[in-house]
């Protein structure tokens, strides 16, 4: 007995395939970053190879402490009433939460000069413009990396903030993108 050929398999149909979104590249990260970005997006329940879901952080709750504004030279004071202001909410400082804003561990030495060693935790706001000497998260030919923005005129200098690194002067023709700014930092000693 013979089969007939059908002629209705193949070719695009109509619903298949991924939805349109905004467009993709691909790059390269630090296979821990990768690592992280897989485990976030399989805990939301999404593709666990979405680094979107990672970069679209969501914060699902909110702690705070007093803040006590009196000055400490050394040791702790006594929280007295008159020296506590309302709690301060780590998320509201840093603004995490917002859409736009993600968490990188730092890797590597040439931003210790501004004060970001390995293992800390910088804030990162995709919103925010780069200004000249704000410290950015950028990717430059496929390849992530930190460092102070410095503008002059048409020129791009990623400054590394370590006299033991050199500074990258981004070439017209780079493939070169700013991720975001960092905002702030977290250190556990």
């Amino acid at each position: 007995m013979r089969q007939s050929k059908r002629t209705s398999w193949g070719g695009p149909r109509e619903g298949a395939g991924r939805p349109p979104a905004e467009p993709t590249k691909v790059v390269r990260l630090p296979v821990d970053i990768a690592d992280a970005a897989r485990r976030v997006a399989a805990a939301r329940g999404g593709s666990a190879s979405g680094i979107g879901a990672f970069l679209k952080g969501e914060v699902r709750t909110s702690a705070s402490a007093p803040l006590v504004t009196a000055s400490v030279a050394c040791g702790f004071p006594s929280p007295a009433e008159d020296s506590l202001e309302r709690p301060l909410d780590l998320n509201e400082l840093h603004g995490i939460g917002a859409p736009s804003v993600f968490l990188v561990r730092v890797a590597g030495e040439s931003m210790t000069g501004r004060g970001l060693f390995p293992g800390d935790i910088a804030v990162v706001d995709k919103a925010r413009r780069p200004r000249s000497g704000c410290i950015v998260v950028a990717c430059l030919n496929g390849d992530f990396t930190m460092k102070t923005y410095l503008k002059r005129g048409d020129e791009v200098i990623l400054k590394a903030e370590n006299p033991a690194f050199p500074d990258i002067t981004v070439p017209e023709e780079a493939d070169f993108q700013v991720w975001g700014v960092v905002t702030g930092s977290s250190r556990v000693f």
